[in-house]
């Protein structure tokens, strides 16, 4: 199984990496091996074809006393099996007998062979003076070999050494021609050779050729246009609006450089989207609850105002009554606008912040003194806890801090459980680089897959929002921007029915030493 898996991977790794190369070297490829294959292809079932069709094309003997290419051949391969079979072992008897095979069809043809064995004749298809003959034809020098092609005849010298014996070979021909090369006659003749034996093997050559550059482009095409392919689909994909199609083509070439850019471009543009989608869900949340949240005290003012214009408040007392009510009502529209306002200004970065140096433990002092007069005015036990070093100072709009603190704290005493004595924990750690503040209570606590949104504008744990009176929503989006504009981090934990943890990271001032020889 171990073996398989790694034959695999290494096949797979071989495939991945064909799949790497540059288009240009695709190409560069496509051209050589266009080149090279049918060459290979040729060398390699060229003895093949011979073998099967040597007969049909009659390549190893004379068929013809006129001259052509093929005639030509013809001739060679005639005297290279003449030599091959005066060179073969055995007695004189059995060469003699071989011979026979090829000497006996150009001897119908009118030619005459002469053979000579070590300086002494060995056979002769003539009585007559065949090597008289052929000085008759051409002068003949017995020691060099000669093709003699002409119109007067055929005259062939050839000499076969071996080990032992040398032959000297004299082939003739008197009735041999060579035809006009005319205007007409090379037009027949090259009809006749492409339609005859040497047309047929230049066909199949060419057919080899053309066969293989077919295939080899078709294949480099293939590796191309599949990848264009798959990114014009993806490109409808996205025109349709489907942001989920992923372009599967892994690569490391051109094509897979644009559809990694193209799949970026794509998970871009749909977390562009989501997040647009998402600010558009909030602002309409947003704008409801703002509307809700200020209809409310405005709706109880217009109804007291009214009753004050219908005289329904007929007393002194009762008038104060409604009047008392309609300042509340208008109150509290104004911390909701004010809210919205400073959260703006969080959120926009204009507001400024006052930050100083101060001593850690005597900030937090300060802080859960306040902190302990809020919670005593709503029955609350409070508790503080540090962990700090005395000389630990942080940087801080203490303004702007203080207003954190008591949001928190407006938030735990908003929801405080019913029949449940309320308490606050405040526990303050350090460590190398910061410090961590953690504020607990034992409230109504929030849902788990709420907690994320608690910092949220508007967010409220409370549907209905029945409870405008006793916040906006605003208390802790308002405490996430003061704290991240001082360069910390704010973010909570909490059990539904156990209580809600906010928890405050900011970075301490970093102690100078300086070093005095």
């Amino acid at each position: 199984m171990s073996n398989n898996k790694k034959s695999e991977k290494k096949a797979g790794t071989k495939m991945r990496s064909s799949k790497n190369f540059k288009i240009s070297t695709r190409i560069m490829l496509t051209a050589i091996l266009g080149i090279l294959i049918p060459i290979f292809l040729i060398g390699a079932f060229s003895p093949v074809l011979i073998y099967f069709t040597g007969s049909y094309f009659n390549i190893s003997s004379v068929t013809t006393n006129y001259y052509s290419t093929i005639n030509q051949i013809q001739w060679a391969q005639t005297i290279s099996s003449i030599s091959n079979a005066l060179l073969s072992e055995g007695e004189d008897k059995e060469k003699l007998d071989g011979l026979n095979e090829f000497v006996s069809p150009i001897e119908k043809l009118g030619s005459s062979i002469y053979i000579e064995k070590n300086g002494k004749p060995f056979y002769s298809s003539s009585k007559s003076d065949i090597l008289e003959e052929a000085n008759k034809i051409v002068k003949v020098n017995k020691n060099e070999n000669l093709n003699y092609f002409a119109n007067n005849g055929l005259v062939i010298v050839n000499h076969a050494n071996g080990k032992k014996d040398k032959y000297l070979i004299v082939a003739i021909n008197k009735d041999y021609t060579v035809k006009n090369a005319s205007t007409h006659y090379a037009a027949k003749e090259f009809t006749n050779l492409l339609l005859g034996r040497t047309g047929i093997i230049a066909i199949i050559i060419a057919l080899v050729f053309v066969l293989s550059i077919v295939i080899i482009s078709l294949i480099t095409s293939k590796t191309i246009v599949s990848p264009i392919k798959k990114i014009a689909d993806g490109a409808d994909e996205i025109a349709r609006g489907n942001l989920d199609y992923e372009i599967d083509y892994n690569s490391k070439n051109e094509l897979g450089q644009t559809v990694e850019s193209f799949n970026q471009m794509r998970r871009r543009l749909k977390h562009y989207i989501d997040k647009q989608n998402k600010a558009e869900e909030e602002r309409k949340e947003l704008i409801a609850g703002i509307a809700h949240d200020v209809r409310t005290p405005l709706t109880s003012a217009k109804g007291y105002a009214q009753g004050l214009r219908d005289g329904i408040a007929t007393t002194p007392e009762k008038q104060k009554k409604y009047l008392n009510r309609i300042c509340t009502s208008i109150d509290d529209t104004e911390k909701i606008l004010n809210d919205l306002l400073n959260i703006s200004r969080y959120e926009l970065k204009s507001y400024k912040l006052n930050k100083v140096n101060v001593n850690l433990k005597e900030f937090i002092n300060d802080g859960a003194s306040e902190i302990k007069t809020m919670l005593e005015r709503s029955n609350f036990d409070f508790s503080l806890q540090m962990n700090v070093n005395p000389n630990t100072q942080i940087s801080v709009d203490t303004d702007a801090f203080a207003r954190v603190f008591r949001n928190i704290i407006m938030n735990s005493i908003k929801y405080a459980r019913d029949n449940v004595h309320g308490n606050v924990r405040l526990v303050v750690s350090e460590y190398e680089r910061t410090v961590i503040i953690e504020l607990t209570d034992n409230g109504t606590g929030v849902e788990k897959e709420n907690v994320s949104k608690i910092f949220d504008t508007m967010y409220r744990t409370d549907p209905a929002r029945t409870k405008v009176s006793q916040g906006s929503g605003l208390g802790l989006a308002v405490c996430k921007q003061i704290v991240e504009l001082h360069g910390g981090l704010i973010w909570a934990s909490s059990k539904q029915g156990e209580g809600l943890s906010i928890f405050i990271s900011m970075p301490k001032i970093e102690e100078r030493k300086d070093n005095i020889e």
